[in-house]
């Protein structure tokens, strides 16, 4: 038992030891949960059949915390590309590492940068490399998002790569026919010069004879080409091309439909505006016409003047009925074009991205037949 409880003491210290000799972490709240580390370390009973290391491990995460709350404070972390489920966890990172990125802005050497990794924590992480092609493409998503029409842009694009590709394949494949065409006439007319060259008497008859193997030679050469080039290159573009079309058609109709139920939405809510306003100004009508009957001189008689004002109440009531429905209409509508813009927003978020991912895909298509349908004499 002691010589477990020495042995975990002196890891701690080691850790503690290394942490300290950077003045910045030399404050109160690290300082103090060092010494309850070392307590709860002291504290572990190795004599069980099972280690309670709760305690240990809680401390140890809020000793994270607070180094990494002095690193952000000062503004010296360079960036955490991956967020665990707990800010209390990001010390576990091997790479890209809080403070790793801070002892290297201070000019500390690796060797001694990398004896501040945890060693007691059996989690390990290993984060995705995020490569200049990764942030590339992260930034044309942003730029898509901030713009106003940054989804029909994107469409345009995967347009003009369908129509590019479709170009492409129209022109390989009557190149191809042309190449077949002309091994073709070529094969024939060798079978006819061989039947003529092999009379008696033909002079410079092995010239011709190897001749003609080099052309029979060069003619199933290139049906062996045009056949590699119809089938790795221009069938296989022309299925992804397919493929990237009918991804594009449901992702812009998706979006019609979005953006045209938006549309009807602003237009009911337009409506609506201009009803309730109809219903104010009837409201308004009806209240000045019964306060003119209210103040109209006393000669009219008083059973008249009372069914008058009767009415007159009653067309005030009928629109204030209507008015208050006009405003409950608008609050409703109101409430439907904010849940709209919403999901349009949504959207048009996953909806630029689906549609840069093809665009992605695309290029890598591209570069795949470019190495496929080069040097066919490897294949």
């Amino acid at each position: 038992m002691c010589v477990n409880v020495h042995a975990s003491l002196e890891m701690v210290s080691e850790s503690m030891r290394d942490l300290f000799k950077y003045s910045q972490f030399k404050t109160n709240p690290i300082i103090l949960l060092s010494l309850q580390l070392v307590q709860a370390v002291k504290d572990l009973k190795f004599d069980t059949c099972s280690v309670d290391t709760t305690p240990v491990l809680n401390i140890i995460d809020q000793l994270e915390s607070a180094v990494l709350n002095i690193i952000l404070n000062r503004h010296i972390v360079t960036s955490v590309h991956h967020t665990p489920s707990r800010s209390s966890t990001l010390g576990r990172w091997k790479q890209n590492n809080s403070t790793d990125s801070y002892l290297r802005h201070s000019g500390t050497s690796n060797s001694v940068s990398q004896t501040l990794q945890r060693r007691h924590s059996t989690h390990q992480t290993h984060p995705d490399s995020n490569d200049q092609s990764t942030e590339k493409v992260m930034e044309i998503d942003k730029l898509l998002i901030s713009r106003a029409d940054g989804v029909e842009v994107a469409f345009e694009r995967a347009k003009a790569w369908s129509t590019y590709s479709k170009d492409v394949i129209a022109y390989v494949r009557a190149r191809i026919q042309l190449e077949q065409d002309h091994a073709r006439k070529v094969h024939t007319l060798v079978d006819a010069s061989r039947r003529d060259i092999n009379k008696p008497f033909m002079p410079l008859r092995e010239i011709f004879e190897n001749s003609f193997d080099t052309e029979v030679e060069m003619v199933t050469h290139t049906k062996e080409t045009t056949e590699h080039l119809r089938a790795r290159a221009v069938e296989a573009l022309d299925t992804r091309r397919k493929e990237h079309d009918t991804v594009r058609n449901a992702l812009k109709v998706e979006w019609t439909k979005a953006m045209k139920a938006l549309h009807d939405t602003e237009e009911a809510y337009e409506k609506s505006k201009i009803a309730l306003r109809m219903r104010e100004e009837a409201v308004k009508k009806a209240r000045e016409s019964c306060l003119r009957t209210e103040s109209s001189p006393p000669e009219r008689e008083a059973s008249r003047r009372r069914r008058d004002l009767e009415k007159k109440n009653r067309v005030v009531e009928e629109a204030l009925i209507k008015k208050e429905e006009a405003e409950r209409q608008m609050m409703t509508i109101t409430a439907e074009l904010r849940k709209k813009r919403r999901d349009i927003d949504k959207t048009k978020h996953a909806t630029a991205l689906k549609v840069e991912k093809e665009n992605e895909e695309e290029e890598d298509d591209d570069d795949e037949n470019e190495k496929s349908s080069s040097h066919p004499d490897d294949y």
